[in-house]
Formats: structure tokens, C-alpha cells, sequence
């Protein structure tokens, strides 16, 4: 069951507690080897080397290799070359990792070991965690997901009982997510209240009757990235000057999350999103911005004020040639403004 994010602080803690109580070993790794001489997480390996059970190393040649030692553990902790190491769970041993982070995402090269996972006796993940692709998650059924959430404010387990979308927002407001995927709810608008998601930092949602974005999104002045999918979009709202941390805005119109045999995107000339606010200038940190599938047919010049920017993706829109200014924009890598999917 997967995690929306990793539990920090208290959460982590108690987490880490279960988890040495339910588990065998714990799992961490290096993939680096070259170049793993250096500070706190040599210092990480000294620490834990008397809980130390098993060392496994897989090599360059690893399919066979991985899926021998899959088949033995059943396990997320195996999934490339490097070295693995099995730790004795015990209470002292629990301690330290309480000790060396402060939050599953820690746990990554260089200051620490990499990706803690938990192995049940007899085989199988307890908790796992590969923190470079952002995935966390515990092997629990539905019943214990939801008992462990009432227990553990910040521990916040995908389920099944999040197709209700009132309790996916209460379950998120609680536990301060800081990533939330809302999609396949039919909503035809956000509600005010997602402006209580004061720790979001990414925000997907893939909703095709959405049609206008509400002020209080434009609240969430801690958002990094969010990536909007729907059928249509009324406007990018001025209020999207306040995220004045977001690197990544993603708009793409004609998208269905659930597509019948039936249903047909508009022309891009009936979309309703014709015009990007000037207000797109003042999102400082912004590093790629993509809207695709529209009727805009050109550029605000404020775009020149974005310095940060590296990828601008307007393809498929009704713009018929690339404006003079991007000239000067030497910062960007990629740049695709045409009434095609590509240049």
C-alpha cells in the first residue's frame, strides 16, 4: 500500500518502531561504491556494522542475479547493482535509525545509506522505500492502513476508501500531505477548502469536467509543481503569480480520465484557455512550463522575466510562429510553441 509521502518527525519515529517489531531486517544499500568515502554516511555504517546479519552484492551482470535474490526476499530494497545490507531489527538497532534521519527521504547518498526497507520473516517487504523515484509504501491490509492512520497523525496510506473524494481530502488535511493525485472522481470544480493542504508541494490533478481553478489553489504558496489535466479550462486565473515557488506549471487540455467510446476532445480552436496572464512573469523560480492543447494563439512578453526557465512546451495551441523575444532567452533548453504537437 502505497504512501502519498514519507512520514517525518514523530510520524517517522513511530513508523520506524512498527516497523522494527514486524520485521527481521532491515535493508540498506550503495550503488555509488566508487565514491563512498566521505562523512555521515561512513560514519552511518560504522554506527549500524554490529546489527549487521548479511552483505549481498549484485554486479554488473544482474538480471539473473536480481531475480534469484527477488524470488528469495520478495522484496522492493533489490532492483539494481550495488551492495545491499541486511541489519538485525532490535531495539537498539531501531534506535539509530531514529537517530541518523529524521524522515524516509533521508535516507539517500551522500549523507546516509540508501532506500530503508523492512522484510518480514520468511520474506516480504513490512515498509520500503526507493527514494529517488519517491516511492514509500507498507505491506498492510486495508483494515490495518486505516487503524495505523487513526494512530499515527502524518502516516498517510493510499486506499481504497479515497475513491470517496471527501475522505481523500480529510485523510490529506490531516496528515499535512505534502504530494497529492487527485483523479477519476468526476469533480467539476476543486473545493475551497483544498486551501488547508498548507504542506503541498505537488498537486496533480486529471479531472476532465474541471473547468475553472478556485482562488484558494492559488493559497498554496508552498506548491513546487502542479499539473493540471482536463477536457477544457475556462483561464489561467492572474492569482497564479502568488505560487512563488512553483518550478513546474503542466496544463494540458483535450485529456479524459475516463474516456468512453463515445467521448471526442473539442477542437483545440474551442478550447477555452486563448491566453496566458502576465502574471505568468512573476513566478520566479520557474523552470518548465507546458500548456498544451489550446487556443492561445500568442505570448506574453512578462515570459522574458522568467529566468529560471528551461523548458517551454506550448505545442498544439494556435500560435502560428515562435515570438521574437524567446531569442534572447538564452537560459532554455527546449522550446516547443507551435500548432503541432512538435516544432
Amino acid at each position: 500500500m502505497r504512501m502519498y509521502t514519507d512520514p517525518k518527525d514523530k510520524a517517522y519515529e513511530q513508523i520506524i518502531d512498527l516497523a522494527i517489531i514486524n520485521s527481521e531486517y532491515f535493508v540498506l544499500s550503495e550503488k555509488n561504491s566508487a565514491d563512498m568515502a566521505r562523512g555521515n554516511y561512513v560514519s552511518a555504517l560504522k554506527m549500524l556494522n554490529p546489527y549487521l546479519e548479511k552483505t549481498i552484492v549484485i554486479q554488473g551482470n544482474i538480471m539473473d542475479e536480481l531475480k534469484q535474490i527477488r524470488n528469495t526476499y520478495r522484496s522492493h530494497a533489490f532492483y539494481t547493482a550495488g551492495t545491499y545490507y541486511l541489519y538485525r531489527c532490535c531495539e537498539e538497532s531501531g534506535n539509530l535509525l531514529k537517530q541518523m534521519a529524521n524522515r524516509l527521504s533521508d535516507w539517500i547518498y551522500p549523507n546516509l545509506p540508501e532506500d530503508l526497507c523492512f522484510l518480514k520473516e520468511g520474506g516480504g517487504d513490512y515498509l520500503y522505500s526507493v527514494v529517488h523515484e519517491h516511492m514509500y509504501g507498507m505491506e498492510v491490509t486495508e483494515e490495518e492502513a486505516i487503524e495505523l492512520m487513526d494512530r499515527i497523525t502524518g502516516l498517510f496510506l493510499e486506499l481504497k476508501a479515497h475513491q470517496n473524494f471527501d475522505r481523500l481530502l480529510d485523510d490529506a488535511i490531516k496528515h499535512k500531505t505534502d504530494w497529492l493525485y487527485i483523479s477519476r472522481h468526476g469533480l467539476t470544480e476543486l473545493p475551497e477548502r483544498i486551501r488547508e493542504l498548507t504542506e503541498l508541494r505537488d498537486l496533480e490533478v486529471f479531472e476532465q469536467d474541471l473547468y475553472r481553478l478556485p482562488e484558494a489553489l492559488f493559497e498554496l504558496n508552498k506548491l513546487e509543481r502542479l499539473r493540471i489535466m482536463t477536457a477544457n479550462l475556462e483561464a489561467i486565473p492572474a492569482s497564479i503569480g502568488k505560487l512563488k515557488n512553483l518550478r513546474e506549471l503542466s496544463i494540458h487540455c483535450a485529456s479524459s480520465d475516463r474516456p468512453t467510446l463515445e467521448w471526442r476532445a473539442k477542437p483545440k480552436e474551442d478550447i477555452s484557455l486563448n491566453y496566458i496572464p502576465s502574471e505568468i512573469g512573476e513566478l520566479e523560480q520557474l523552470e518548465q512550463l507546458t500548456i498544451q492543447y489550446t487556443s492561445i494563439y500568442e505570448l506574453p512578453i512578462e515570459l522574458e522575466k522568467l529566468k529560471q526557465l528551461q523548458i517551454l512546451d506550448l505545442g498544439m495551441s494556435m500560435i502560428n510562429q515562435k515570438p521574437d523575444f524567446l531569442k534572447g532567452m538564452k537560459q532554455l533548453k527546449f522550446i516547443n510553441v507551435s500548432q503541432d504537437s512538435l516544432w
